[in-house]
């Protein structure tokens, strides 16, 4: 029980120093702060390769459909994506920019 309070008043501690709406909280070496500033260099091919999935994904479904209606409606949504997957394309070098700013920025300190 004393461990207990002990612990939770170490994380009221640590959560008065980080400045208001936001909270500290270490897993192993590194803070969940710390964790947050990397980026994931590869995030514009995961979301491509994510909606390419979900398109092929509603395209299956909309051939396995019996009901007309339903498959078109799968097929509809697929067409969404692809205007998605179109201006992903489109903005592809802002995105990459964006990204490696964020990252160059994260390894100067957020300066």
């Amino acid at each position: 029980m004393i461990e207990e309070i002990n612990t939770r008043q170490t994380v009221q501690d640590e959560a008065s120093t980080v400045p208001s709406g936001q909270t500290r909280r270490t897993v192993g070496t590194h803070s969940v702060a710390e964790r947050t500033t990397r980026f994931n260099r590869y995030l514009y091919e995961n979301l491509v390769t994510n909606v390419e999935v979900q398109i092929e994904s509603w395209n299956r479904q909309a051939g396995r459909e019996s009901d007309p209606q339903v498959a078109q409606a799968f097929r509809l949504k697929a067409e969404g994506l692809g205007y998605t997957l179109r201006l992903l394309d489109a903005f592809q070098p802002e995105f990459r920019e964006l990204i490696d700013t964020a990252t160059q920025c994260a390894a100067n300190g957020g300066t």
